[in-house]
């Protein structure tokens, strides 16, 4: 393939678009390990349990407050009495039989929006990997010009820019200019830490999607 600086700029289109998309396909994986987990489902559980249990006791509360105004005489004989019969066994009663009949309720909609959300998330990451196959078998030959080790943004980027502005004829003299960076760099100790994260993303991105992709 005859390698143009437009050719060089559409291959760093499409490395950034396939990072991308890997990004977000390891996203929804990740999603989709922690939405399975039981302490997820758990906390989904409980956050609905929680409130409708406050509601629950406020509604008692109110119950207990209208039953103890119409129960309790102006001079009642025996206060306790008028007390623990009129306000304290009630709400023990009318609490539990309701916390009772609510927690079913409460696993019942917990569970069903956790495997809601499950479905919704599989969903997006079956979309996600299929978009990612298809662009990769489909760009790859124009990704190609550009050798493994730099497909990543900073690479790209550079190698687009060198190209551009003329500092290099060719993708290995672009190659060497942007090796003469990397070691400015690292002599400088400025953007070590960006390279290195993106060269291990690079890495782990073309061992093993890429090559899941084409010999699956």
């Amino acid at each position: 393939m005859n390698i143009t600086t437009e050719k060089v700029k559409e291959a760093g289109y499409w490395c950034k678009k396939i990072i991308e998309l890997n990004q977000q396909y390891q996203s929804c994986e990740n999603g989709i390990k922690r939405q399975k987990s039981l302490g997820y489902k758990i906390g989904q559980i409980i956050v609905r349990w929680f409130p409708s249990m406050f509601i629950i006791l406020i509604i008692v509360l109110g119950i207990l407050v209208y039953r103890l105004i119409l129960a309790y005489p102006i001079e009642p004989p025996n206060p306790d009495a008028v007390l623990l019969n009129e306000l304290i066994v009630p709400a023990w009663r009318y609490f539990a039989i309701l916390s009772i009949i609510d927690f079913p309720l409460s696993l019942f909609w917990g569970l069903y929006s956790t495997n809601r959300s499950l479905k919704k998330v599989i969903q997006k990451s079956d979309e996600l990997k299929k978009q990612l196959d298809s662009v990769v078998k489909e760009k790859l030959e124009i990704i190609s010009i550009i050798p493994e080790k730099y497909r990543y943004p900073l690479a790209t980027d550079y190698l687009a820019d060198v190209l551009i502005c003329g500092r290099a004829d060719t993708m290995k003299e672009a190659l060497n200019l942007y090796e003469e960076q990397i070691h400015r760099w690292k002599v400088e100790s400025k953007m070590d830490a960006v390279l290195k994260r993106q060269q291990s993303n690079n890495n782990l991105l073309w061992a093993h999607v890429v090559a899941d992709i084409l010999f699956r």
